[in-house]
């Protein structure tokens, strides 16, 4: 497995075609009454944060059905939109400011930071009449990933490009029968549960404007707490960090020299009961009683996912060790602990490794097991070691890097994405774009209570194995 890219010539069907209607930035407005105001302050970058620079910005969607045939339409909806995340961006400044870097020539180092500048975030209203929800709900088909691509704005943008580029942008496109809300933003300004966090805080508010509960200039009472915003460090590491950086070796593209086998993407569902026989079989697994561990359904599904990419990789040495990488949330494994609410980056990928010839051969219980003693392994110690080590010798890699014979898992079905409703009702599907790489895994709740959605991304041969893997399909649907 390898980091390929998508190829940038990838675009929906002519009939298709998506037109941009226009685009406008949004500042955020004055701090609500009895509020902190945090704008103007700038946040000092972490190697929490620093290693998503060279990383491009998350992606993440929500397909709405029209409630009715008049309705959202553009006349009411994109002012409303517009000025609720206005309100939004007021409780969370960071989305509405920019990067900082500093350059030192001395010895080609660099440091980042944050300001809170209100330069704004990108709205973009786009139509795309002879695209139906249908076609983004069916966008499991490994054939045709184009359509979803285009949902999505400044596709592509690397997160040091944040010195001059919006850290959030919007797009709303209006369907032939719904529209979709496509997500870009930098993962160098904060991780998925600050993203998360935020979201479900802007269709708060929009879905209160929406009731004609909330005015403008007045004081918002909202359920979801507010964000704790600051520079955080651990004990003995000041800011700035300085590290070696380039920008023009981070945003260029390598060059290619041979063909690059094409990379398809598919979303495999995994029901409630089908995730519970895949827990149960792990744990069933575990021989030796007196130190079984306890393995969870997530952990078991990745461990069920794990197994057939590697079965159906073609190349492997047994021998060979394989990776599965995903990105473990630290703020409360820290002592003290982080409040979930912190706004930034404070996850870390956590690697579990196996033979090749190991993982094929022995059950889901033993792919769970190392799976789960990667997790346990994650404290307070952990991080402070891998943080402390970082400044020792700090070094910022590309996905690609990352991506040699590992799956890369990113997101969780702990977040709640189908509460976002803005005032017009709660999604019915959500997506991921974006850090295209063959081993890309992004996993989602699913619609239905317990169930899960699998988006990955692998190259051609590889997609088409687990497809007709009978061990690995038996739990998909």
């Amino acid at each position: 497995m390898n980091g390929y890219s998508l190829p940038p010539e990838i675009h929906p069907p002519p009939e298709k075609t998506i037109q941009i209607i226009s685009t406008s930035i949004v500042e955020p407005a004055a701090s609500p009454p009895n509020t902190t105001n945090h704008h103007d302050i700038e946040i000092q970058f972490t190697p929490f944060d620093i290693q998503f620079l060279p990383l491009q910005y998350a992606q993440r969607g929500l397909l709405f059905p029209n409630p009715s045939p008049q309705e959202p339409n553009s006349t009411s909806t994109i002012p409303r939109l517009k000025t609720t995340l206005s309100r939004a961006l007021s409780i969370f400044p960071p989305f509405a400011g920019r990067l900082a870097a500093v350059q030192y020539d001395d010895d080609g180092t660099a440091s980042f930071s944050l300001n809170c500048n209100s330069a704004g975030a990108l709205v973009v209203h786009a139509v795309a009449s002879g695209l139906s929800a249908s076609d983004i709900l069916h966008s499991d088909d490994p054939t045709s990933p184009g359509a979803l691509h285009s949902l999505f704005s400044m596709n592509g943008a690397y997160g040091c490009e944040g010195v001059s580029k919006p850290l959030l942008v919007v797009q709303f496109t209006q369907l032939a029968d719904g529209f979709f809300m496509g997500f870009t933003f930098s993962h160098a300004a904060a991780d998925g549960s600050s993203f998360w966090h935020f979201l479900s805080t802007w269709s708060e508010i929009s879905r209160n404007a929406a009731a004609e509960s909330v005015s403008p200039g007045s004081e918002l009472i909202l359920e979801n707490p507010a964000p704790v915003i600051g520079t955080w460090f651990l004990d003995g590491i000041e800011p700035p960090i300085r590290f070696p950086f380039s920008f023009d070796e981070t945003i260029q593209k390598p060059p290619i020299s041979l063909p690059l086998p094409p990379l398809l993407q598919r979303i495999f569902h995994f029901s409630k009961d089908k995730i519970a026989q895949l827990k149960a079989r792990a744990n069933s697994e575990q021989t030796d009683i007196a130190s079984a561990k306890s393995i969870s359904s997530f952990q078991s599904l990745l461990a069920h996912i794990w197994r057939a990419v590697i079965r159906n990789s073609h190349g492997l040495d047994p021998d060979e060790e394989v990776h599965c990488k995903l990105l473990v949330n630290f703020r409360q494994r820290l002592r003290p602990k982080l409040p979930e609410a912190y706004f930034g980056n404070v996850v870390l990928f956590a690697t579990a490794t196996a033979s090749a010839g190991d993982l094929a051969a022995k059950g889901i219980g033993f792919a769970a097991l190392k799976l789960n003693e990667t997790v346990e392994r994650q404290t307070d110690g952990e991080g402070r070691r891998w943080v402390n080590e970082w400044v020792e010798k700090p070094e910022v890699r590309k996905l690609g890097a990352m991506a040699r014979n590992s799956l890369i898992v990113a997101d969780s079905p702990r977040f709640e994405v189908y509460g976002n409703d803005f005032g017009w009702g709660k999604p019915v599907a959500v997506r991921a774009a974006g850090n295209y790489s063959d081993g890309k895994v992004t996993v989602l709740r699913g619609k239905e209570e317990g169930s899960v959605d699998v988006q990955i991304c692998l190259v051609d041969a590889t997609m088409k194995g687990i497809g007709s893997d009978s061990e690995f399909m038996e739990f998909v649907g």
